[in-house]
C-alpha cells in the first residue's frame, strides 16, 4: 500500500474518476491504476469491493452537497437563501455529474450514517425557509417541491436532455421565480 493513502483519499480519487466517466463505469482495477497501486490493495480498505465503494461515493457526495449549499445560504434569508441554495445545488451537480449519479441510488434508511448524510442537505433546505412565515406543513410541501425541482432539473441538465431554442439558464430562472412566487402566495394566504 502506498504511504499516505487512506480510505478518504481513495474515495476522493474515486469521486474524481466518477466525474470524468460516470460512477457506474468505475472498476476497482481502474481505480487502483489511477492510484498507482495493485487492485488487491484496495480491498484492504473496501472489503465489500465495488458495492462498498459505491456506498462510500454516495455518502461522500451527500456530505459535499451539504457543505456547498450550507456555505451558499449562510447570512441569507427568504428569497435570497432559496435562490442561493438552488444555484449552489445546480453548480454542484454540473461540477460533479458522476458523483451526483452515485448519489441518486441511495436508501437513506439503510443506516444511521446514510440518514445523517442525506438529512444534512434536506435540513439546509428547511433552514433556508425559516425566515418565511410558513406553517410546518407548508415547509414540508415546499422542501419536497424544491427537492423535486432541483433533482429533476439537474438530472435532465446533466444528461443534456433539453431543447435548444430556449437557454437552460432561462428555464432554471423561470422555475425558481415560479417557486418563489408560490412561497409568497402561501404566506399571503396564511396571514
Amino acid at each position: 500500500m502506498r504511504t499516505g493513502l487512506d480510505k478518504e483519499k481513495i474515495i476522493l480519487r474515486a469521486a474524481e474518476l466518477a466525474d470524468k466517466k460516470g460512477s457506474s463505469d468505475i472498476t476497482m482495477k481502474e481505480l487502483a491504476d489511477e492510484l498507482g497501486i495493485k487492485p488487491p490493495s484496495l480491498y484492504k480498505h473496501f472489503s465489500g469491493g465495488l458495492d462498498e465503494l459505491s456506498r462510500e461515493l454516495m455518502l461522500c457526495g451527500w456530505r459535499m452537497l451539504d457543505a456547498e449549499i450550507t456555505k451558499a445560504v449562510i447570512g441569507k434569508a427568504k428569497d435570497d437563501a432559496v435562490t442561493a441554495l438552488c444555484y449552489a445545488y445546480r453548480d454542484f451537480v454540473l461540477k460533479h455529474k458522476g458523483l451526483y449519479e452515485a448519489m441518486q441510488w441511495y436508501d437513506m434508511f439503510q443506516s444511521k450514517e446514510h440518514m445523517k448524510a442525506c438529512e444534512g442537505a434536506v435540513d439546509v433546505m428547511y433552514r433556508s425557509l425559516s425566515s418565511y412565515d410558513l406553517t410546518n406543513e407548508q415547509k414540508i410541501h415546499t422542501v419536497r417541491l424544491v427537492r423535486a425541482f432541483l433533482q429533476g432539473f439537474s438530472t435532465i441538465e446533466a444528461h443534456t436532455a433539453h431543447d435548444k431554442p430556449v437557454p437552460l439558464d432561462d428555464s432554471f430562472d423561470f422555475a425558481l421565480r415560479t417557486i418563489l412566487r408560490g412561497i409568497a402566495d402561501m404566506q399571503k394566504r396564511s396571514q
